[in-house]
């Protein structure tokens, strides 16, 4: 049977058949092996027995600093006993290689074993300068005050490159911490990535994050910062960048109730992110005319270049304190400094400060925003100047195939209206559904090359533009999930939308559902068969 793409009966298939092996395979083990095999020595923890002992299964420690003070050797496993609770941080030492990986997780039955740094200790696991490590199953939880940063998981590089890493099926919740809009703030929360290692070449090569469940974490639930070089150092997007971050996956994490953004990738050639679920952040925003001013969006990446951003789920993203007092709160975020962004396939929805911003500061930034759908958010577009005074354009960036749902779908910059952008510049709006559920009497601004879209409810505007109900599956459907929310929303034989779609250079290959893209594409994120 052939594997296909996501939304397809094979593909459903074969991720059942995925999570029933991986539930089989679980229950059926003691947590030491997982599927990939340790060859090495196997140490053990069980912070709740009352002697310690020499790190054996039968004489485990009872504590995480004789776990710290070993050097763990290739194959090597730490593993902590399930339904046991740590208090402080475990920050282990030693490397494995690309064939015997070392391994801190878990052994026996029961719930996660739980690590809590008590807000007394940067993080409740601390890796630094190792490589080929996996790190799972743990409860994490580092509470505290909001003088420093505290994480769940900080993977810092300060000596050394730091490869092969995987970071996956961690419950991480209630860390705190400074909530401001400040570098050192952001670098605080669930799981932070940073780059110590002052030297030009990579500082990270292969980060898989994966299946982590955060929340109620500040300010950040994901924020990799792949390099110590400045953004002034970054290279155009078809030129190589020996000094960032590479090989970064962030994948398949549901983030929950954040003071700020969800998953930042900061630093990065060619970083992925992509199935994850973001619900709930920017909790800690504020006015972006106050001196206070505290922005947060759910998905994006800064002082990178080439990142696909796709089949993520963001909502209920806050715009701040009050619909007078906020800032940002979008589900994603094509900011200054970064360069061949894909935004594509994903799923946004009740966002208060809208589906996207879009800054208008350094050029050229090209980008791709393609193939989305956008179900009552606050915004289509919040376009701002992120780096006044420094005012540019929206040059370059390609905004297509998009569907958006709202009671009244609007452009604006932050708190203020627009009616017309000032600054687009080469800016293309395109062969986007925009349905508004109640009739609007004013435009929303898509600027000067703005054509073959489709309005409902609401004033047509730019070249070639068609009026009338698109006819989607169910208009009135509301929820969560990526996958029913696009089933929704296809339009049905008929529609006005079909076929009348502007024929683009370099389209993707399939769009939100998987279905292949004609050479005359129809109107909106769905393209019948």
């Amino acid at each position: 049977m052939a594997i296909t793409g996501p939304g397809t009966d094979h593909y459903r298939v074969y991720r059942i058949a995925v999570v029933l092996l991986t539930a089989l395979l679980a229950a059926c083990s003691d947590g030491s092996d997982q599927g990939e095999r340790f060859t090495g020595r196997a140490y053990y923890i069980d912070c709740d027995a009352a002697d310690t002992g020499e790190g054996s299964r039968k004489a485990p420690w009872n504590a995480l600093g004789a776990a710290s003070s070993i050097t763990l050797a290739p194959g090597d496993q730490l593993l902590l006993r399930r339904g046991s609770s740590c208090n402080g941080m475990l920050k282990p030492r030693g490397s494995g290689t690309a064939d015997e990986r070392i391994r801190i997780g878990a052994y026996g039955q029961g719930p996660l074993p739980r690590i809590d740094a008590g807000g007394t200790h940067t993080a409740a696991v601390h890796i630094e300068d190792m490589s080929h490590l996996v790190v799972q199953d743990l409860e994490l939880t580092n509470p505290g005050d909001e003088s420093e940063p505290h994480r769940g998981v900080y993977l810092t590089s300060a000596q050394t490159k730091v490869t092969n890493i995987e970071i996956r099926d961690l419950y991480i919740h209630d860390v705190t911490g400074p909530v401001g809009f400040n570098g050192t703030a952001k670098r605080g929360g669930g799981i932070i990535a940073n780059s110590l290692f002052d030297t030009v070449d990579t500082q990270f090569d292969g980060v898989l994050i994966e299946n982590n469940l955060i929340e109620d974490v500040g300010r950040s639930g994901i924020y990799f910062d792949g390099t110590t070089a400045g953004s002034g150092d970054r290279p155009r997007a078809d030129q190589a960048w020996p000094a960032a971050g590479q090989g970064v996956v962030i994948r398949g994490n549901t983030l929950k109730r954040l003071q700020g953004d969800a998953i930042v990738a900061h630093g990065t050639a060619g970083a992925i992110i992509e199935d994850n679920v973001v619900s709930v952040g920017n909790l800690a925003g504020r006015d972006w005319l106050s001196p206070e001013r505290n922005c947060a969006a759910g998905i994006w990446t800064w002082n990178s270049i080439n990142t696909l951003i796709q089949r993520n789920e963001v909502s209920g993203y806050r715009f701040g304190q009050s619909p007078t007092d906020g800032c940002d709160g979008t589900g994603f975020d094509i900011d200054n400094e970064q360069e061949g962004t894909i935004i594509q396939y994903n799923y946004s929805h009740n966002n208060e400060g809208g589906f996207i911003l879009l800054c208008s500061d350094d050029e050229p930034h090209a980008a791709e925003v393609r193939y989305n759908l956008s179900i009552d958010d606050g915004k289509v577009i919040n376009v701002s100047p992120c780096k006044f005074p420094t005012i540019g354009t929206l040059g370059d960036i390609r905004f297509y195939n998009n569907t958006f749902i709202a009671t009244a779908p609007n452009t604006g910059m932050e708190t203020l209206p627009l009616e017309m952008f000032s600054n687009p510049g080469n800016f293309l709006f395109a062969n986007n559904i925009i349905y508004a559920t109640t009739a609007q009497s004013t435009t929303i601004a898509c600027g000067d090359r703005c054509s073959n879209n489709l309005f409902f409810n609401l004033p047509p505007v730019g070249t070639q533009n068609f009026s009338g109900d698109p006819l989607f599956e169910d208009a009135a459907w509301r929820g969560a999930g990526r996958e029913a929310a696009g089933e929704a929303f296809r339009i049905r034989n008929g529609s006005p939308a079909y076929a009348a779609g502007l024929g683009l250079t370099d389209p993707p290959a399939t769009d939100y559902l998987g279905n292949a893209v004609p050479a005359t594409p129809s109107i909106g994120m769905h393209q019948p068969r």
